[in-house]
């Protein structure tokens, strides 16, 4: 290998170490710019960055909804630090619930992917996008939660 060669593979390298970092940081400064209120054109175009968006439910979610469950479930953080594990696990269910009662869509789309099983749901939630609080809480949610929140939907 001669000098030129060495300098290409380690600007190569660099490129990809830059890329790798920076990439995953734009993604979170995406999601964090919707933690406040969002225009009906920053959320359609959140929308458009996810194809999956039109089947999961995602589709019909408005500024509004979006800022309400974005507060709930940031409220539902903060006093979820004060409980037990108990009252947090039961604390955390109804706060599921209530961020996907915000969006009657959202709703119907995670009864359909409940009554299909686990597996279908797990599959749902991940479908969800980064900017989408619902996605979030459930992933945070330890497994025996979600199974009950399954068992739950199902049933609706």
């Amino acid at each position: 290998m001669n000098k030129n060669q060495i300098r290409i593979a380690a600007a190569t390298a660099m490129a990809g170490i830059a890329f790798g970092i920076a990439a995953p940081a734009a993604n979170a400064t995406e999601v964090n710019c919707t933690a406040g209120s969002v225009s009906a054109v920053e959320l359609a175009a959140l929308k458009a960055a996810n194809p999956a968006s039109a089947a999961n439910g995602e589709s019909e979610i408005t500024p509004e909804q979006l800022t309400e469950m974005t507060a709930l479930a940031k409220a539902a953080e903060a006093e979820r630090g004060d409980q037990h594990r108990g009252e947090r696990a039961a604390g955390k269910f109804g706060n599921i619930i209530n961020l996907l009662k915000k969006s009657p869509d959202l709703m119907k789309a995670a009864v359909k992917a409940a009554k299909k099983g686990a597996r279908a749901f797990e599959n749902w939630v991940s479908s969800l996008s980064n900017w989408n609080p619902v996605k979030w809480a459930i992933k945070a949610a330890p497994e025996y939660l979600i199974l009950q929140l399954i068992d739950y939907l199902r049933n609706m």
